[in-house]
C-alpha cells in the first residue's frame, strides 16, 4: 500500500485503547474461573463484549466520520488513496473486539496455547487469499483476506472457547444491536456536522478530528442508551463506577449522565437485560467470603 496505506494504517491505532481495557480486566476473569464461579466468568465476559461493541462502534463512527476529510486537509490531495483505504480499515478494527475477548478467555483459562493456534489459523487464511485473490482483485485481497481471516478467528474463538474454557454468552443488542444504530446515527450527525466546518484546510482538519474523538462522546453514549444499551442494574453499576473514579471522574460523570438521560427518554430502556447480573453478584461475594475467611485464618496463625 507504501505511504498511502501506512496512513490509513495509522487509523486503526484508536483501537488499542479497548486491547488495554480488556488486558486490565483479564486477571479478574482468571481469578473467578480458578475459583470455579462460571456465572462470575461469564459475566465479566459479557461486560467485555458490551464495553468492546460500544467503543469500537464509538470509534468506529467517529473515524468513518472525519478521518477521510482529516487526511485529506492535514496532508494534501495526493493522499486521497489513504483516505479510500483507511474505509475499510476502520470497519476492520470496528469488529477486532470479539476476537480480542476470545484471546482473554483463552489467557484467563490457562489455554495460551489457543491463542497461538487462533493467530496462526488467523494469519494463514489471511496469507492464502491474498496469493489466491491478488493477481485478480490486486490492493482489495488485502483487505478481504483480512476482514475473512478475523471474522473466522471472532466465531471459531467464540465456539471452542464455549466447548473448551467455560460456556460463552452474548447479550447481542447490548454488545451489538446498540452499538451498531448508535454508532450508525453518530456517524450521520457528525459527518453533516463536521461538513460545515471543515474548509479542506489543516485547521479544520485537526478540528472535526478533535470533536470527533474528545467532543462528541457524550452524544454517542446519550444515543446508545436510548437504542436500549443499558438496563437499569448495568447503568446503576456504571454510577457506581463514576463514584470511584478519580483523575478522569469529570468525564465519567458525563458518561454516566448522558447515558442516565439517554435511558430515561428511550422506549426499549431494559427490554434487553443481562440477566445473568445476580447470579454473579452472588458469585461475587462468596468468592470475596472465602478470601476474608483466608485472611482471617492466615492472621490467627
Amino acid at each position: 500500500m507504501g505511504g498511502s496505506g501506512g496512513l490509513a494504517r495509522d487509523c486503526i491505532f484508536a483501537y488499542q485503547v479497548i486491547q488495554t481495557l480488556f488486558n486490565g480486566a483479564m486477571p479478574s476473569s482468571a481469578e473467578a474461573i480458578s475459583h470455579g464461579r462460571i456465572a462470575l466468568s461469564q459475566y465479566y465476559t459479557v461486560q467485555t463484549y458490551k464495553y468492546g461493541g460500544m467503543i469500537s462502534s464509538f470509534i468506529g463512527a467517529v473515524l468513518l466520520a472525519v478521518a477521510d476529510r482529516f487526511i485529506l486537509g492535514a496532508s494534501g490531495p495526493e493522499f486521497t488513496r489513504a483516505a479510500t483505504y483507511a474505509i475499510p480499515l476502520i470497519i476492520w478494527g470496528a469488529i477486532q473486539y470479539p476476537s480480542w475477548v476470545g484471546d482473554n478467555v483463552q489467557l484467563a483459562t490457562n489455554r495460551p496455547y489457543l491463542k497461538a493456534i487462533l493467530v496462526t489459523g488467523e494469519q494463514i487464511i489471511r496469507i492464502v487469499l491474498a496469493l489466491i485473490l491478488l493477481r485478480k482483485l490486486q490492493i482489495i485481497a488485502l483487505i478481504v483476506a483480512y476482514f475473512v481471516g478475523l471474522l473466522i478467528k471472532d466465531f471459531v474463538a467464540y465456539f471452542i472457547n464455549h466447548k473448551t474454557c467455560f460456556p460463552q454468552r452474548f447479550y447481542i443488542w447490548q454488545s451489538f444491536v446498540a452499538p451498531l444504530l448508535a454508532g450508525a446515527t453518530h456517524y450521520l450527525l457528525l459527518r453533516w456536522f463536521t461538513g460545515l466546518i471543515w474548509k479542506q484546510d489543516q485547521i479544520t482538519s485537526v478540528l472535526i478530528f478533535l470533536i470527533g474523538i474528545l467532543m462528541s462522546f457524550p452524544i454517542y453514549t446519550f444515543f446508545y442508551a436510548l437504542f436500549g444499551g443499558w438496563d437499569d442494574d448495568t447503568l446503576e453499576e456504571l454510577k457506581k463506577g463514576a463514584k470511584l473514579s478519580n483523575f478522569m471522574a469529570p468525564l465519567a460523570w458525563i458518561f454516566w449522565a448522558s447515558s442516565a438521560l439517554g435511558a430515561r427518554l428511550s422506549p426499549i430502556h431494559g427490554r434487553f437485560p443481562i440477566d445473568i447480573r445476580r447470579s454473579a453478584l452472588l458469585e461475587a461475594r462468596s468468592l470475596q467470603d472465602e478470601k476474608v475467611n483466608l485472611e482471617t485464618v492466615g492472621g490467627k496463625s
